[in-house]
């Protein structure tokens, strides 16, 4: 009997608490407009359009971009600096990537004293490689995304949240292994830190059937294209 009042006790608790989180993690887009203009920039509508597009995908980084904006706003460098950073994830978000990793990326450089320019030109570099490695790697090898709650008609199609996971994870692989100095003809050394990077999160932010269904498809080659189409 105790037991099943307590039971009853929680869940009471969690359906008062639930809704709170969600409007919780939930931020308005008034607030992303607030920043933006705290900056200012000079074309706030195109960069809140995206974001309330991005708003919709489910790993959407509220948070982190919100924050990133706050500490741009901050910075001494003068505003078209800093709207040439939102500017670059404005059209990564618009065309559908997943932007947490360039959110990440920004945010080590403005920790770092990076200047402006140098993060805007990394950031460029590593929308490049998303973009590479969604239609010249990916794609090309029949590895698509499917839309949430559709039916999938292709063994390759995997739920976009999941593609996005392989996306962020292979491209940035790439991205650290240039940025480290690798050369992009040493595509047998960047098909190893790909496929090391991969069958670690595979179990934990990956699938092993995702990783397996990469691995079996791309080779070394493939890598040093989309390497080198990302550095010319």
């Amino acid at each position: 009997m105790i037991s099943r009042i307590a039971f009853r006790f929680w869940m009471i608790v969690l359906l008062l608490v639930l809704p709170a989180v969600g409007v919780i993690a939930q931020i308005p887009l008034v607030e992303y407009e607030q920043a933006l203009y705290s900056i200012p920039v000079f074309n706030p509508d195109f960069i809140l359009s995206t974001i309330e597009l991005g708003m919709t995908q489910g790993d959407f980084p509220a948070e982190p971009l919100l924050r990133l904006i706050d500490r741009l706003a901050s910075h001494p460098a003068p505003s078209f600096e800093k709207e040439a950073i939102l500017i670059v994830l404005a059209h990564a978000l618009g065309d559908g990537f997943p932007i947490e990793g360039l959110i990440n990326k920004a945010s080590e450089g403005l920790a770092r004293g990076v200047p402006l320019q140098q993060i805007e030109q990394g950031l460029l570099v590593r929308w490049s490689l998303l973009v590479l490695t969604r239609e010249e790697l990916l794609w090309s090898k029949g590895i698509f995304s499917a839309p949430a709650g559709l039916p999938q008609k292709m063994p390759t199609a995997i739920p976009m949240l999941r593609f996005n996971q392989l996306l962020i994870h292979i491209s940035e692989t790439i991205g650290d292994f240039l940025e480290g100095g690798g050369s992009p003809f040493e595509g047998h050394v960047l098909y190893q830190e790909v496929h090391k990077r991969l069958t670690m999160l595979q179990g934990v932010t990956l699938l092993p059937e995702d990783v397996e269904l990469v691995l079996n498809r791309i080779e070394p080659s493939d890598l040093t294209q989309v390497a080198l189409a990302a550095v010319s």
